[in-house]
């Protein structure tokens, strides 16, 4: 059984006379949150830590604020660790976030700086993210899990996770931020789609697919599979709809194949040297990659933390769960996004071994 902390995010004001209050900011909380339940405190004099969290995309607006992620720096530094925050690049060549330029860009703009942080950004799976490294896993879906290189060099992983719904997932936890957010392109790929692309009859072989590809793999307007880096640079650029990528895969599957690339990650890693933080504030039904950001759809819960990429994300689904039925009780509405299969994540990352699912949950902070 895993140990599991809660920092409630209400404010919870006993005397109502004294406005001034910073010991209920939930940065304050989230500081206590640190030092109560020690989770930081795996990380040794000189370690290299990559922060891992999301910028969103232009347009998102509930993404974590700057001032979480500085908190967690500076409790990295405080034990001696060297932390950088980092992100991938996203699927694609020609859009803002394909590059490490556009990322860094996008995060500027949504308020994460090296200033902001108090860390350097670096973008892991480099320029254009083709930086990997290949990781054999042999699961049910994958063989290969594409690594991004620079988590071959650190020591350790802390994980800033916004924790929201996912519109083919069902939900994005921290396992989402390590089996999406921790791989590069070609990993991207093979989560969210099991065939690679392909040129199909509309064709007319005006060659931008030709110029675009990075790995020279379109030849007589056929793509060679064999060393296609499946970026779908050459999907985005076709005027004539002519390269087929399908089926977009949703519920179970791409569960288990984020699962997977989550393996592929501990490999290069270690499961031992992770800590996650699931931030339960700001829930959206979608994940912080589309360019802007809905409703929330529960109100504020709170921050938990834990060793245990398992347990950390099953507490906070059950919790929208219990949320979601007494709101449903009221209004008569649906369970949000009922098709998908989040479950499929906790069973089959547990089945592999990447955790458990049962936890004991510590309240703290208050």
């Amino acid at each position: 059984m895993s140990d599991v902390f809660f920092a409630d995010s209400r404010a919870m004001v006993t005397d109502p006379s004294k406005w001034f209050q910073p010991s209920l900011s939930l940065v304050s909380k989230l500081k206590r949150l640190i030092d109560e339940s020690k989770i930081l405190d795996f990380i040794d004099k000189g370690d290299i830590v990559a922060v891992k969290t999301h910028f969103g995309d232009r347009g998102t607006t509930k993404t974590l604020r700057s001032v979480y992620i500085r908190t967690i720096v500076k409790e990295i530094k405080k034990r001696g660790g060297k932390p950088f925050v980092t992100e991938t690049t996203g699927l694609g060549l020609t859009r803002l976030r394909s590059s490490a330029i556009g990322r860094i860009e996008i995060a500027e703009e949504n308020g994460y700086t090296s200033q902001t942080l108090l860390a350097p950004i670096i973008i892991a799976d480099g320029v254009m993210g083709f930086d990997f490294v290949k990781v054999n896993i042999n699961g049910r879906h994958l063989k290969d899990v594409f690594v991004a290189k620079a988590f071959e060099s650190v020591d350790k992983v802390v994980c800033a996770t916004h924790f929201k719904l996912h519109m083919m997932a069902g939900m994005g936890g921290s396992i989402k931020n390590v089996g999406v957010g921790c791989v590069a392109k070609p990993s991207k790929y093979d989560l969210h789609c099991p065939n690679p692309p392909y040129i199909n009859e509309n064709c007319t072989e005006c060659g931008d697919c030709v110029e675009i590809c990075p790995a020279g793999a379109i030849k007589n307007f056929r793509i060679d599979h064999s060393i296609c880096l499946k970026c779908t640079g050459c999907s985005e650029v076709c005027k004539y709809d002519a390269v087929t990528i399908e089926p977009w895969l949703g519920g179970r599957e791409i569960g288990e194949r984020i699962v997977e690339c989550a393996k592929g990650v501990y490999e290069v890693v270690g499961e031992e040297n992770f800590a996650f933080f699931n931030f339960m504030i700001d829930v959206t039904p979608h994940c912080d990659c589309h360019p802007y950001s809905d409703n929330n759809i529960i109100p504020d819960v709170g921050i938990f933390v834990s060793r245990d990429i398992v347990s950390v994300d099953a507490v906070c689904l059950e919790t929208l769960q219990k949320l979601e039925a007494s709101r449903d009780a009221l209004t008569g509405d649906k369970k949000l996004w009922d098709w998908t299969s989040p479950q499929s994540q906790l069973d089959y990352a547990e089945e592999i071994g990447l955790g458990e699912r049962k936890y004991e949950l510590f309240r703290v902070g208050d």
